[in-house]
């Protein structure tokens, strides 16, 4: 049986008189939460629409994407199977599963891209090498 790869997420959001407010929390029982105990978050700005980020994959990491302002495209390769989500909701997560190679793109002006992770930073959980991964995932599909 194939594992998930990723999953949209939708978070609460409620309109206020001054302005919108949306709500992350963990919890492994509700379909709107990060559904693991969040350890690390990244914040990126500033990237023009040529840039590219992520470009990598984790060993066990799970993570959720948001694009909090602005848009952008997020490629996604499980080393089967690739699909593009356009991410141009505050409210709306893309939740990565381990082993999923993941390219942001196209960002628009003015766009924040937040990144909520459920293990701190280690550089041997990376995979950064697109042909590892491919050997890796024909390993781990088997």
């Amino acid at each position: 049986m194939a594992l998930p790869k990723h999953k949209l997420i939708s978070f609460p959001l409620a309109d206020t008189k001054n302005g919108q407010l949306c709500m992350f929390q963990s919890s492994k029982s509700k379909a709107d939460c990060v559904p693991f105990p969040i350890a690390k978050v990244l914040s990126i700005t500033g990237m023009k629409d040529t840039d590219k980020r992520g470009g990598h994959t984790h060993h066990l990491t799970h993570q959720v994407l948001i694009c909090t302002a602005g848009e952008c495209i997020v490629d996604l390769d499980d080393g089967k199977n690739k699909t593009s989500i356009t991410l141009n909701k505050p409210n709306e997560g893309l939740l990565l599963y381990p082993y999923v190679w993941h390219v942001m793109h196209s960002f628009k002006p003015g766009t924040s891209l937040l990144a909520m992770a459920d293990r701190e930073y280690d550089e041997t959980e990376y995979i950064r090498n697109y042909e590892d991964f491919i050997k890796l995932t024909k390993n781990v599909q088997k």
